[in-house]
């Protein structure tokens, strides 16, 4: 492949410099910037930039890294969880089957309390049939990790630095996740971060490693005398970890003048107490939306896991959101929501506050403005919350028929 697009981090970055490339390949400057000791991946489309990006920088010799080649994304998971709780900061990144067959080792990294970073270019799993587009596969697993979530190219440059700060800071792993394709292998404009800002945010630290010099116990049995707490001592130590993220928001902010919140809000002050709630690439298409449609707000979460429960009820308390309109590029067949839905609704039960969810974007299907209009006309006739909960926006149903919308 073509070395080009990283040739901008095959020496230090002394300034802030406006360039523009794809997502994943901004992902492995980001990364490259952190300094990390491991990057062992399996590539996957749409993610496969990324580590090949890093490839780069390690040949070129500007990244003094181990670049470990595996054999599948479980192998790569459980090598770099294996890495990182040597001491190592290690890096690796996946998408869709890849990050389900990853699943065994994932609940490790959080049992070990590894500061572990990870990105994922969102993708459609495999059902019906093989799809290589954007949906939210990561919603699917939910073992730990913390999670934030870009719009736009610079977001996800941003959020491969975030992450680092992050998972250090909380001692949990954390994955990034941009839409696959349309972050991903979009070109957008971005402004790096001198090299110098990066290494201040994210300096390496000491904390609990294996360490042959000091024998203990890792990945022993665990008998039911004991598990139980361990579980609790988990849940315990992720209470604070919502604020961890607000302060490493707060000083990327002072470092780099870019805000970052756990949610972020538009228009909600002009809005008929009605608002969209969703994450990613959608948000800009909504915010475009909106210039024609100033009477419907949006809440943009930037934080999936953890959940930022209070926020939320505050920011729909505060605004006096009497309806929200959740959109997700996921589903459910077997419950009463997809995921990220049902952690809004969670959220919102103690509020009584109207909501439908509508699935779009499946498989990479666009989101478009007609589909908004829809969602926007139908939530106008909720008054209350009996029936079902989510429709499908988008589908069709004959030439002529749209599922649950005529022409």
């Amino acid at each position: 492949m073509s070395i080009e697009p990283m040739k901008l981090f095959f020496k230090e970055i002394k300034k802030p410099i406006k360039t523009a490339m794809i997502g994943n390949y901004a992902v492995a400057g980001g990364i490259t910037q952190t300094d990390p000791d491991v990057i062992c991946a399996f590539p996957i489309t749409p993610q496969t930039q990324s580590v090949e990006g890093l490839s780069d920088v390690v040949y070129q010799g500007r990244l003094k890294a181990a670049f470990v080649n595996v054999e599948s994304e479980l192998a790569a998971m459980s090598y770099a969880t294996a890495a990182c709780a040597s001491g190592a900061r290690t890096f690796t990144a996946t998408a869709s089957q890849g990050y389900l067959l990853m699943a065994e080792a994932l609940p490790m990294a959080v049992g070990w309390r590894l500061p572990l970073t990870m990105m994922i270019s969102a993708r459609a799993f495999n059902a019906p049939n093989l799809s290589i587009w954007n949906s939210w596969e990561y919603v699917l697993i939910d073992f730990g990790w913390n999670c934030i979530v870009s719009e736009n190219v610079q977001e996800t440059y941003d959020a491969a630095i975030l992450s680092v700060m992050i998972s250090e800071d909380s001692l949990f792993p954390t994955m990034f996740v941009h839409d696959g394709f349309i972050i991903s292998h979009s070109v957008q404009q971005l402004t790096l971060i001198p090299d110098e800002t990066v290494r201040k945010l994210t300096p390496k630290k000491m904390r609990p490693t294996i360490d042959p010099e000091y024998p203990g116990t890792w990945g022993g049995i665990v008998t039911p005398d004991f598990f139980t707490e361990g579980r609790l001592g988990l849940d315990v130590a992720k209470k604070p970890v919502l604020g961890i993220i607000d302060d490493a928001f707060k000083r990327f902010k002072d470092a780099t003048g870019r805000e970052y919140n756990t949610i972020e809000t538009y228009n909600l002050e002009n809005s008929s107490k009605t608002a969209f709630i969703t994450m990613g690439s959608m948000c800009g298409n909504i915010i475009s939306w909106m210039t024609k449609n100033k009477d419907v707000g949006l809440i943009k979460i930037r934080t999936y896991r953890p959940f930022p429960y209070d926020e939320l009820q505050q920011i729909v308390q505060e605004n006096d959101i009497e309806k929200l309109i959740i959109l997700e590029k996921s589903d459910s067949l077997n419950n009463l929501l997809p995921p990220f839905a049902m952690s809004t609704a969670t959220a919102l039960y103690p509020l009584g506050t109207l909501f439908r969810c509508f699935i779009v974007g499946l498989g990479g299907r666009d989101v478009t403005r007609d589909e908004l209009d829809i969602a926007k006309k139908k939530m106008k006739h909720v008054m209350d919350m009996k029936g079902q909960l989510y429709t499908y926006l988008g589908a069709r149903e004959s030439a002529n028929k749209l599922h649950e919308v005529e022409l």
